[in-house]
């Protein structure tokens, strides 16, 4: 079959744009525009390799982890090591799903138009096709989006209010269902917030600075477990459209991750 490098790229180019979206999604990332067409256009350089000789296994797996690491940096950027390698882990996760669909597909059905080599998924395909594609591609990836919005749909807006060492920052924050944490050795409120927000409101927040307020929160994600750094607060108001409840000695968890439409994240049953 004959390989053509501008319907290699292009097609590589979408495919990796709707990749790195979904990966977005799963970790709640908001990366902008620009970030995600730079990694994508990285990635779809990549493929070029299809040109080259048979290569080492080995060789081959170490620079393509090199290179996944380089577009995840691309398109998620730098701003702390579990952040980079939870992006990064979901990534390859997306992308390892996707290589074993089209293996899969290829093994199973042997469309003619359709090859691998060196591990790159080359599609000989018309312009009209490749529109199409493209709109099947935005069309899923909006699927995509209205799942993952649903949670919030639901979810309650309001306003948190949070007290730390005698300094005070508002929130805007969710009511959310899903956000079941609890202090694993009291009966205080978990509230989770972001992390970036509450260094601006109240300074670094770390086990070194504060260790007679400083608590480990258990946590469990798609990405796994892990331990949340919480820190316990004077006091918490959380005002809602129905009521204004205030909280005594909060423990404030810092989120992994940024947050997504809010600041904060309430547990329901701490305000009930």
């Amino acid at each position: 079959m004959t390989v053509y490098a501008d319907i290699l790229i292009l097609t590589n180019l979408i495919v990796d744009y709707f990749l790195l979206l979904v990966t977005a999604k799963i970790t709640r990332q908001k990366p902008p525009l620009w970030r995600t067409v730079a990694a994508s256009f990285t990635a779809a350089a990549t493929t070029l390799v299809i040109f080259l000789p048979e290569q080492n296994r080995f060789l081959d797996f170490f620079l393509r982890l090199i290179l996944s690491f380089a577009v995840c940096f691309i398109g998620f950027g730098y701003k702390s090591l579990r952040r980079f390698i939870s992006c990064s882990l979901v990534f390859f996760a997306v992308s390892f799903c996707y290589g074993g669909a089209m293996m899969a597909l290829l093994y199973i059905f042997k469309p003619s138009g359709m090859t691998i080599k060196n591990s790159v998924v080359y599609f000989d395909i018309s312009p009209l096709f490749l529109i199409g594609f493209s709109v099947a591609g935005f069309l899923i990836s909006s699927i995509f989006s209205s799942l993952f919005a649903r949670r919030h749909k639901d979810a309650e807006h309001c306003y948190l209010t949070l007290t730390f060492c005698g300094r005070q920052a508002d929130f805007s924050a969710l009511i959310d269902t899903g956000n079941s944490l609890s202090e694993p050795f009291g009966s205080g409120a978990v509230i989770v917030a972001d992390s970036e927000k509450c260094r601006l409101a109240f300074g670094e927040l770390t086990p070194e600075t504060y260790p007679k307020k400083y608590r480990a929160i258990p946590c469990g994600t798609v990405l796994g477990n892990s331990v949340l750094n919480g820190f316990r607060c004077d006091k918490a108001k959380v005002i809602t459209t129905k009521k204004t409840v205030e909280l005594k000695n909060p423990v404030l968890a810092l989120s992994a991750s940024p947050l997504c439409d809010c600041e904060a994240l309430i547990n329901p049953a701490d305000i009930d």
